[in-house]
């Protein structure tokens, strides 16, 4: 594989990462940021059995399903029957709307969300149940309620159950290794980018890499705030010139080194994951949030995390968030039960306790904050890091983000392999995803 100058140099990894939990309490009005008595009417006995049928495109099995959100909610509201459709051939959504099944609350990650309900015209402004109960939107963190309703064209139609951000985690045994102080908080992507240099090297036939990063994740919640689809034009951004600044910043720079480019010339993608954790090979390693929670074997390095790099013409301005949202169906003959529980998960005392657990949250409140990871093993970790940078402005979702997103990823892969430098691709990638895009408004 050429020295790729300018090119993109590697996308894996490219489905994002969903956090779906659930909570185990309400709370009142004053504690919470969701509303008044999240759970008080649910305690109350129904006259008939109320079913509320979940459903994502995800395809997580009920078991996973239960374990972060079925059964705490289903404790929570015993006269409720919590029943979940596992996305997979014979129960897509287009399929349950045309065997005329009830759904609903869908979910997933904004990214994703609006192109989901979109597909079956399940779209509901759930502004006037908000109002009815009484919740606090003020307490939830308003980049995302913003972002929710730019994509809604004004309207609600999800509401944030947990949050998501991109912060850099860095391996101490590679640094000590070799002498190279440690990141730290607020840190420009140019001195980052330095320090990497220090840390490209190889020693005793082990190479060393001095930075990564999930480029599905990054790029996608990028610090420009580019969306891939402008949704007012409904046309791909890929000509933007931010796109060229964010792949070289991101992805061309970091992999300049011999070693680099060797690596990618044998695995036709760049190091990832096991390469920070299982090799280990990766110094610096920027990935979601969640990262440590998410993985059997992060305790096999000496690890900690700082904020992510900033752009020195945009300080403070960290990555958007990605965070997992709730939204009930318009053909729900639930919508005030569907409400509770989603009132009931973003209350004040659900947020905290999931905030233990590691489990970001989309409360503002200092108190929901400082309780991060108190209840995990990495509880004297820098997770002030997640919030020492601001959240960059969100941007409208697409109802065709997953599909658009899906074929510049193609293109992606084509560079890494040699195939195309990143002019060509991103004006391919254009072209084809406004193609795509024309398609999709064909067949409505």
């Amino acid at each position: 594989m050429p020295m790729l100058n300018r090119g993109l140099l590697g996308l894996s990894g490219l489905a994002a990462a969903m956090v779906l939990l659930a909570g185990c309490s309400g709370g009142k009005a004053e504690q919470s940021p969701a509303a008044a008595d999240p759970g008080g009417a649910a305690e109350k006995k129904n006259a008939e059995p109320v079913e509320l049928v979940f459903h994502t495109n995800s395809g997580g099995a009920v078991e996973g399903f239960n374990k972060t959100f079925g059964d705490r909610i289903s404790a929570k509201f015993p006269d409720y029957k919590i029943s979940y459709v596992q996305s997979k051939q014979g129960s897509t959504l287009a399929e349950l709307m045309a065997q005329g099944k009830q759904v609903d609350i869908l979910y997933q990650t904004d990214a994703y969300y609006f192109e989901l309900a979109d597909s079956a015209k399940l779209q509901y402004d759930m502004t006037e149940l908000v109002k009815k109960r009484g919740i606090n939107l003020n307490a939830i963190e308003p980049q995302v309620l913003e972002s929710l309703r730019q994509s809604g064209g004004g309207k609600l139609y999800a509401l944030p159950i947990s949050n998501l951000t991109q912060v850099m985690y860095y391996n101490k045994g590679i640094f000590d290794k070799f002498g190279v102080p440690y990141p730290k908080d607020g840190m420009t992507w140019d001195e980052t980018l330095e320090l990497a240099k220090k840390l490209d090297r190889e020693e005793q036939g082990q190479q060393y890499f001095g930075f990564a990063a999930s480029p599905a994740h990054i790029l996608g919640n990028n610090q420009l705030s580019i969306p891939y689809v402008d949704v007012q034009t409904e046309k791909p951004t890929f000509l933007n010139d931010g796109w060229r600044r964010l792949i070289d910043t991101y992805i061309v720079r970091p992999a300049q080194g011999q070693g680099y480019q060797k690596y990618i010339a044998e695995k036709k993608r760049l190091p990832y994951r096991l390469e920070f954790t299982d090799t280990p090979q990766i110094a610096m390693f920027v990935f979601n949030s969640n990262f440590p929670f998410s993985i059997p074997n992060i305790d096999a390095i000496d690890w900690d995390l700082v904020s992510l790099p900033t752009f020195a013409d945009k300080p403070k301005i960290g990555s958007q968030s990605m965070p997992v949202v709730f939204g009930i169906t318009s053909t729900s003959k639930q919508k005030d039960a569907a409400m509770e529980v989603i009132q009931f998960l973003v209350s004040e005392e659900t947020q905290i306790s999931e905030s233990k657990k590691g489990i970001m949250p989309v409360s503002t409140t200092d108190a929901a904050r400082k309780a991060f990871a108190q209840d995990t093993p990495f509880k004297n970790k820098n997770w002030n890091a997640l919030y020492y940078n601001q959240i960059a402005p969100g941007v409208p979702k697409s109802n065709y983000q997953l599909t658009v997103e899906k074929s510049f990823t193609s293109f992606v892969q084509q560079i890494v392999e040699g195939k195309k430098d990143v002019n060509t691709a991103l004006r391919e990638a254009q072209e084809q995803a406004e193609k795509i895009i024309a398609d999709a408004k064909q067949k409505k």
